[in-house]
């Protein structure tokens, strides 16, 4: 054992890499003294120099100095803590233990964990309103992994995650099934979809569309950067890495990314998250048959060495798919592709299994082997982690109310000793408030916490290479008063009536719809009503104009920017009416164009045109009321309606009585009559 620590300690820096196996779970390795004992001896006979410990897995803990139960496995060894053991045991045979945690899947059967408080006991498909953390799948199943998009999921995790580190001397941690399940479309968990509609502005119906891809891929991005900048803080000389998706036939440039399944499919971009650098370690699962799919492994090991952005790329084989001879074929290729490394799956299923899921031939056999190949080597020292240059900043937004307040707020990250013409980094809070930046110049730093306008400004911090400095920000319901849109409603509408809406803060542009059917979204707004996007004609700070839909009664709210206005209650009448214009034909008839008659016959959808001849008629009956020198009678007209192609409109076409000389008509339905109208004396 000496003799090796002494001889890898020799090692120019230049051979130095990763060699290293996923320890999982599912198999033994570490759920007792002689198991722990035996896997060290093992990866140091394969002249490995990392173990990936599955510290975490199902929701249970291999270690005791945890947030979450002990894990429950039949095979684990009660009050044992595996990865304690581990950590003394590699670390004095020159092995680095990165403790390894699947992220998101949680429980995945029928029988609920014996430990009351798991979290799928208490945060399962049995609890209730926002309690309820499971991701649920596009038909409303809910799944057994938690759902990403829940800000609760994200705080719970990254707390769980970090807080080995600090009570462990681990060389990293590795997260693994960081993204969605791929066996059905995920992230319909009730509070991730209303999170999305505020964001988004989506259209009514269930979310779907890039732009709901989109949200889903920016909450995973969002907790590795969490987990990335909390782990550097605490310690900094721990590597993050993470088990990459890397299924299919690899990409052929960036562009290409889009279409793989890690992108399209489960939402995670890792791609760009080597780009950003809130990994250190990239780990694509390179599970490749030689014998069938040799050509796809080369393809992924090109693209992942154009795509390390100043990181580490460390791919992993799936060992357990090939014969010892293929395996070895395979890491020639990796080793000639990926300076910083390799790892294998798995420490315990090393070749091809055979009955019973044991390897056709003996892991010893393939350790031997392996070791032979790889030879010593000391893992790599990433100089961005040993000879820092850069730092991080990483801060969280509190506020003593609803927690949309912080969701999607804008900071903006000003560097004080930077030119005055230097455009000052902008970021986005996540859903818990948590905003990062990694990699940032050393400097003096401000942040400004923008909604519609400033509502904070920091105190200067520096930034120190290797370094995080975190911002704390409190603040409370009352700093966004002056951003905040706020409703002053007519007391009631009939259905399908044109209504203006007035307040403060009711959009952050002015727009007019350009088309019909009219946008549910218009310059960033959007109102609600009964849940709702209704159709918008016009929108300003000051005054919104919408069709409300053709039935109610209606609750309305108001939302741009993430923000959402008070809720207001708009009685509804069976009709409103309001005369817009009268206009005289030769022919001795009136066409009257009016608002807020109420429901038609048949039904529109509102925001919809009619399109003449066929144009649906008033469900209650129309009167012109007519005065004429202090008399006044009323007449049925020919037709009452919409009128064709705008929204909202109705018309009314009326024979002018030939028993007097009315000058003025109201239009009486539902029990209402309008304002008087004058009539012009010529016709046009």
């Amino acid at each position: 054992m000496l003799v090796r620590i002494f001889l890898t300690a020799l090692l120019p820096l230049s051979g130095q890499r990763f060699q290293a196996f996923w320890a999982d779970a599912f198999h033994d390795g570490y759920k007792n003294p002689q198991q722990v004992e035996r896997m060290v001896d093992d990866v140091a006979a394969a002249n490995g120099n990392a173990i990936f410990i599955e510290m975490r897995h199902r929701g249970g803990s291999y270690y005791l100095r945890t947030l979450e139960p002990p894990a429950e496995d039949p095979t684990y060894s009660k009050g044992f803590d595996a990865l304690e053991a581990l950590i003394s045991k590699a670390h004095a045979r020159g092995i680095q233990v990165h403790g390894w945690a699947p992220v998101y899947p949680l429980w995945p059967f029928t029988r609920p964990p014996a430990d009351p408080n798991h979290a799928w006991n208490r945060h399962g498909p049995s609890a209730e309103g926002a309690e309820m953390w499971m991701t649920v799948a596009s038909n409303g199943q809910i799944g057994t992994s938690l759902d990403p998009g829940h800000p609760a999921v994200s705080r719970y995790l990254a707390d769980v995650l970090v807080e080995p580190l600090k009570h462990y001397e681990l060389d990293g941690l590795h997260l693994d099934y960081i993204r969605y399940p791929e066996d059905a479309a995920y992230g319909y968990n009730p509070i991730a979809v209303e999170r999305f509609r505020r964001l988004a502005l989506p259209p009514g119906g269930p979310p779907r569309g890039d732009a709901w891809n989109g949200f889903r891929r920016r909450q995973v991005t969002d907790f590795v950067r969490q987990v990335y900048l909390r782990a550097a803080a605490i310690r900094p000389s721990a590597v993050v890495s993470a088990a990459l998706i890397s299924w299919g036939n690899g990409p052929l440039n960036a562009a290409g990314f889009r279409s793989t399944d890690a992108y399209g499919r489960v939402f995670q971009d890792w791609r760009a998250w080597m780009e950003e650098g809130i990994l250190d370690v990239g780990m694509p699962m390179f599970y490749f048959r030689e014998s069938t799919a040799a050509s796809f492994l080369d393809r992924w090991l090109a693209f992942q060495r154009d795509h390390t952005y100043g990181r580490a790329m460390m791919p992993g084989l799936g060992a357990y798919l090939n014969p010892i001879a293929a395996s070895l074929a395979q890491t020639n290729r990796v080793l000639a592709a990926s300076p910083a490394g390799i790892a294998f799956y798995s420490y315990a299923v090393t070749n091809v299994e055979g009955p019973g899921g044991r390897p056709l031939e003996p892991n010893s056999g393939f350790y031997t082997r392996i070791g032979e190949l790889l030879g010593p080597r000391l893992p790599p020292a990433l100089p961005w982690k040993t000879a820092p240059v850069t730092g991080h900043l990483s801060g969280r937004l509190h506020v003593d109310g609803p927690a949309w307040l912080v969701d999607g707020a804008t900071v903006q990250v000003e560097n004080d000793l930077a030119a005055l013409d230097e455009t000052p980094r902008t970021i986005t809070a996540d859903g818990t408030g948590f905003f990062g930046i990694a990699g940032l110049p050393p400097g003096r730093y401000r942040v400004r916490v923008l909604r519609n306008g400033e509502i904070f400004r920091s105190a200067a911090q520096d930034v120190a290479p290797g370094r995080v400095t975190h911002f704390e920000v409190s603040l409370s319901v009352t700093d966004f008063t002056s951003v905040l849109p706020a409703l002053e409603p007519p007391a009631e509408a009939a259905p399908g009536e044109v209504i203006r809406l007035r307040g403060r803060n009711l959009s952050e542009a002015n727009a007019t719809a350009a088309a019909v059917p009219l946008p549910e979204t218009l310059g960033g707004t959007q109102v609600l009503v009964n849940g709702v996007p209704a159709p918008l004609f016009s929108v300003s700070a000051g005054e919104v104009a919408i069709q409300l839909p053709f039935a109610g009664p209606f609750e309305v709210q108001l939302r741009h920017s993430g923000l959402e206005s008070n809720t207001v209650a708009v009685a509804a009448v069976p009709a409103h009416p309001k005369i817009l214009g009268v206009h005289r034909r030769g022919d001795g008839y009136l066409e009257i164009f009016a608002e807020g008659l109420g429901a038609v016959e048949p039904a529109i959808a509102p925001g919809a045109g009619a399109e003449p001849p066929a144009l649906p008629r008033t469900a209650q009956p129309v009167a012109v009321r007519w005065t004429d020198s202090g008399r006044t009678w009323e007449t049925e007209p020919v037709f009452s309606g919409l009128a064709p192609w705008i929204p909202g409109r109705y018309q009314v076409n009326a024979v002018i009585p030939g028993d007097g000389n009315p000058t003025s008509l109201q239009l009486v339905v539902g029990g209402r009559v309008s304002e008087a109208a004058r009539i012009s004396g010529e016709p046009n």
